[in-house]
């Protein structure tokens, strides 16, 4: 890759709940805050600094040619779910060393083709369960409930997630998919026997 690469920007998205703080991984120079929801800033803090407000629409972070962040936390004051959107680059690769960085990123963007793991159904009650456990080489995941469920599923990120605190719920046929997220994910049901099915790559 030449020193003459031109900026590769990548549009993302991202709901927070209330009070939820989130780290995304990033390799990138450039970041920049779209839109939020809420009534409050939305609070960002880039590579383990200090959280700070971070108004939509014209303050952005940018790193020198050849400098790259490797994660954003996005903290939500409001006292409701918030949804924000944000822009951010890969930069100027200029030497080897970025493009050994850059390599995780394009591995990610283009997809997997082996490592993934999936199994039959499992069946959610009204106790909660693990239907993930944690992967530390995770990209992403996804669960579906089956169609012909009676009851609702709600999906979790660990063993307190109740019909009250949930990430995801599922009515039959319904699917919820994440990245970024390589801990364990639970489920509860509103009834005994759901099905749901499951994957992660």
């Amino acid at each position: 890759m030449s020193k003459d690469t031109p900026l590769k920007f990548v549009f993302r998205e991202l709901t927070l709940t209330a009070g939820q703080i989130k780290r995304v991984h990033e390799v990138a120079s450039f970041f920049m805050l779209v839109s939020n929801t809420g009534t409050l800033d939305v609070q960002i803090a880039i590579d383990d600094n200090p959280f700070s407000d971070f108004p939509a629409g014209y303050k952005y972070q940018e790193k020198k040619d050849d400098e790259y962040y490797q994660s954003i936390d996005f903290k939500n004051p409001n006292v409701g779910s918030v949804t924000v959107e944000y822009i951010v680059s890969i930069g100027i690769v200029e030497s080897a060393p970025a493009i050994t960085g850059i390599a995780d990123v394009l591995e990610e963007l283009t997809g997997l083709s082996t490592g993934a793991i999936y199994d039959t159904e499992k069946n959610i009650g009204v106790a909660q369960s693990q239907v993930m456990a944690v992967n530390a080489a995770r990209h992403s995941g996804n669960v579906q409930a089956k169609s012909t469920n009676a009851g609702i599923i709600y999906i979790g990120y660990d063993n307190l997630v109740t019909s009250v605190k949930w990430i995801a719920e599922l009515q039959a046929g319904q699917a919820y998919s994440f990245d970024d997220w390589l801990g364990t994910i639970h489920a509860i049901a509103t009834v005994a026997d759901q099905k749901l099915g499951y994957g992660e790559h």
